[in-house]
């Protein structure tokens, strides 16, 4: 079996082309370096370096050897450091963004269960919408974020984390209420409160929910934010469409309804940087895709009323960075 300090040896030798140098890099003498190259040409029963007093050459065999050795190396140290993040508590700073909607109940079951499995991983939590994530990812002040689906800069790991259904919510008094279930022709020709192109990916998942089944109502309002089209469903505006989750916004005199036929569940998404020299980062990834395949198998409650309260205030839709639902 392969010796892998003798291993860890011959690369340093086949970086740097110099014993002497190589040793310095170990923090080794010379004659113990050239005893582990000399020990492995013995194991492997090939010659790996053509040697001269300028320094050396990788031999054939060297140069087929040295892709296998680093590629040895790097699997020693992804073995170890997954040992070392399950034997040893877990510890740092992972920075997550988010949108504004994801505060309803995705990222407090997140925030609850990395607090409770790993004490000592600590988020440092920035709300920002899709545009500000991107801008953050490229100036590397963000980790991880939860997004809607939407272009992310390249090299950057992503997830599925939740899938929600989509609903209607609709003032308490609403004819509509009385119904266990609303079928999507049933808006056709009310008043409705929309997302606007603020919230592209909303705004282009109802446009087509609606249009795939000929429905047409009437849109007086467009908002970016769920908070704020639940502000004004709340005070008879209108009716609307959000995913499920908007629910746990509250939302006096506000109640919500299945739609039939179920249309394309709004999707989350979980975009990051991948580091192997940062296990907390796997650690984290895996506590949210735990979190939302949780919510996922607790489907929606019975259509009963949900009250709470959304003070009536109206974000500006054109502010920059403010979070989009």
């Amino acid at each position: 079996m392969l010796d892998l300090v003798h291993v860890r040896s011959f690369v340093a030798v086949a970086t740097e082309r110099h014993f002497g140098r190589a040793a310095a890099k170990l923090s080794l003498s010379q004659p113990p370096l050239s005893r582990h190259i000399m020990l492995l040409e013995g194991r492997l029963g090939v010659r790996l370096f053509y040697r001269a007093r300028t320094g050396v050459t990788l031999t054939p065999a060297g140069q087929t050897f040295l892709t296998e050795a680093r590629r040895l190396l790097n699997q020693a140290q992804a073995a170890e450091l997954s040992v070392r993040a399950r034997t040893e508590e877990p510890e740092g700073t992972i920075r997550l963004g988010f949108y504004g909607a994801a505060a309803f109940r995705l990222l407090p079951r997140v925030i609850l269960a990395v607090r409770d499995r790993y004490p000592r991983i600590r988020l440092d939590l920035k709300e920002l919408d899709a545009a500000g994530q991107r801008e953050a990812f490229a100036f590397g002040r963000l980790d991880m974020g939860l997004v809607r689906p939407s272009p992310q800069p390249d090299g950057l790991r992503t997830d599925i984390v939740l899938r929600e259904r989509l609903v209607v919510a609709m003032p308490a008094n609403h004819p509509l209420a009385r119904r266990r279930t609303v079928r999507l022709a049933q808006i056709d020709g009310l008043p409705f409160i929309g997302y606007s192109t603020d919230a592209p990916y909303m705004h282009d998942l109802i446009r087509r929910t609606l249009s795939a089944h000929a429905v047409a109502p009437d849109v007086v309002q467009g908002m970016a934010q769920a908070r704020a089209i639940l502000s004004l469903v709340g005070v008879g505006l209108g009716v609307a469409i959000l995913p499920a989750h908007a629910r746990f916004a509250g939302g006096d005199g506000v109640v919500f309804r299945p739609l039939a036929p179920a249309p394309d569940m709004a999707l989350t998404h979980l975009i990051g940087i991948e580091d192997p020299g940062r296990p907390i980062l796997t650690l984290v990834r895996d506590v949210v895709r735990d979190v939302g395949r949780a919510l996922e198998q607790d489907g929606d409650p019975p259509p009963a009323l949900h009250r709470g309260t959304v003070p009536l205030h109206l974000p500006h839709s054109g502010s920059k960075g403010r979070p989009r639902a």
